[in-house]
């Protein structure tokens, strides 16, 4: 008996001793595994070290650039560098453009162009004149000037007696910005301004090599108008011998002149050209006469600039497509005439016509206090980003984002304007193929020696992100820069807070799932 107790006491010793020593394993397992906050820590310095290794690049070496990547979901920022420098953000500006765009005139806000006559209308005939009066729509182009020509054959009007006036009155009339560089060339980006104006005020010259070497080309331009005329110099070259095709713009008084001079080879597919004008106003009128010879209108007076009179009579009014519409082709395609049309229609709409680039700026600077900023705190001096004396910082654009991403009224229609990356726009070859690319809208912003990229983007596990990314001085290509750009945006999306494994980061792990290099 004595001895089954001992036994029975040394078994409850072992057993407690078992006991006591999984709990100690237990406790010691407990304590050994990562926080939450140490997991989450740990998730957010991986990704700062991968963004600090992008960086690095020797494209970069001036250190003149400055990033901030902010979370919505949080309200806190994830990586910032020189987040408060003031930078040349080119195109990037267009962030501001559209924003206060749709705070002021509204996502549905519609261009409207007028027609008005001094005379009568009677049996299909307009004996007087015929007044058009724009009012800054950016995209009156060649389908709107249909639309237009066929609303007044269906009224009817099949015969005008007098003029064709042109009223530009709603903008005033300096064409270009003044901090814009002194001298510009026929370079479609840099097309004049117009409260009347077609076609973002360029024309399209196509070049098709001639049958047989020695012969000239043929060219068409596009849209064929008295305003234009040729003068066509070029050759058709046999292959492989040495030459370039030279396409440029004259401005003369009254019209404007394209040259083509150099040479074309036989077997060079047709070559494509897109060339500024430089009288908005006689252009639309001269494309406004063709296109009413094409619908059998019957029209033999002249075209000339003028003001609608307060005692005509209107015609009819011809809407553009919504304001959302002209956005995407701003952002997705960063057009220059669009932004800047639209900035000095937010002038014109908030403080009273004509509408003035100063006026427009007005706004911003307005909207940019309304967001706590001094005006010392800035530089804008545009719609387009085209000046090179604009100055904002990464942090300024982050709270535009995120300003807007609180406004239900605008975001949707905001967000939507922007590039998609690998999917559309001036965008649609960055990022092509890597997974969840789609998850990134973007604005571009590139000058010489400039290269800017800012927008959201949603991360691995489902965050939400505004970034801002402005580089200046740069000192290899742009398009080393753009992967730079690329590669912090790809470490985003493939961004996770609490990583899968201790050791492992969401970006090596899943490295070799992305179809893109």
């Amino acid at each position: 008996f004595q001895q089954s107790r001992i036994f029975q006491m040394k078994k409850i010793s072992l057993q407690a001793i078992i006991i006591i020593v999984l709990y100690a394993l237990c406790f010691s397992l407990v304590f050994s595994l990562p926080t939450h906050a140490e997991t989450h820590e740990n998730g957010a310095s991986l990704f700062q070290k991968e963004v600090q290794k992008i960086l690095s690049s020797s494209c970069l070496r001036k250190n003149n650039f400055g990033i901030k990547i902010y979370s919505l979901d949080r309200g806190e920022s994830l990586f910032e560098l020189r987040a408060n420098k003031l930078f040349v953000p080119a195109s990037n500006l267009k962030i501001l453009t559209t924003a206060v765009a749709l705070q002021i005139l509204g996502p549905n806000y519609r261009f409207p162009t007028q027609l008005y006559t001094n005379g009568t209308l009677k049996d299909g005939v307009l004996d007087g004149d015929l007044y058009i009066k724009g009012n800054g729509d950016p995209k009156f182009v060649t389908e709107q000037m249909w639309l237009l020509v066929n609303e007044l054959k269906n009224i009817p009007v099949f015969k005008i007696t007098g003029n064709i006036i042109g009223d530009d009155s709603f903008f005033d009339d300096r064409k270009r910005v003044k901090t814009w560089i002194k001298n510009p060339g026929a370079e479609a980006y840099e097309a004049p301004l117009g409260a009347l104006s077609f076609n973002f005020n360029t024309v399209h010259a196509y070049v098709t090599p001639a049958a047989k070497a020695g012969k000239k080309p043929k060219v068409i331009i596009d849209p064929d108008t008295d305003y234009i005329t040729l003068d066509n110099q070029a050759k058709t070259l046999e292959p492989g011998k040495r030459s370039r095709l030279i396409v440029n713009r004259l401005d003369y008084n009254g019209f404007n002149e394209i040259t083509v001079s150099g040479g074309i080879h036989l077997n060079q597919p047709r070559a494509q050209y897109f060339l500024n004008i430089t009288d908005p106003t006689q252009y639309t009128l001269s494309t406004l006469k063709k296109y009413l010879g094409h619908a059998g209108i019957q029209f033999y007076g002249k075209t000339e600039k003028g003001m609608v009179p307060e005692s005509a009579m209107e015609l009819l009014i011809h809407e553009s497509e919504p304001l959302t519409l002209a956005l995407q082709g701003l952002n997705k395609f960063s057009n220059n005439f669009v932004a800047e049309q639209i900035l000095k229609t937010i002038g014109a709409e908030k403080y009273g016509p004509p509408g003035t680039t100063l006026k427009g700026l007005k706004a911003f600077e307005e909207y940019l206090t309304l967001l706590g900023y001094r005006h010392d705190q800035f530089k804008v001096h545009d719609g387009s980003g085209l000046s090179r004396q604009n100055r904002l910082s990464p942090q300024m654009i982050i709270d535009i984002l995120r300003y807007v991403k609180n406004d239900l009224g605008v975001y949707p229609e905001f967000v939507s304007a922007l590039g998609v990356m690998g999917v559309d726009g001036n965008v649609k070859n960055r990022m092509f193929g890597v997974k969840n690319s789609e998850r990134a809208r973007v604005k571009t912003g590139t000058l010489n020696f400039i290269s800017a990229l800012s927008g959201y983007f949603q991360s691995r596990d489902g965050e939400n992100f505004a970034f801002s990314i402005l580089m200046n001085s740069l000192k290899c290509s742009n398009r080393r820069v753009k992967k730079i750009q690329d590669k912090i945006i790809r470490t985003g999306l493939r961004f996770r807070r609490i990583p899968r494994g201790s050791a492992i980061t969401e970006n090596q792990e899943n490295a070799s799932s992305d179809s893109a290099p």
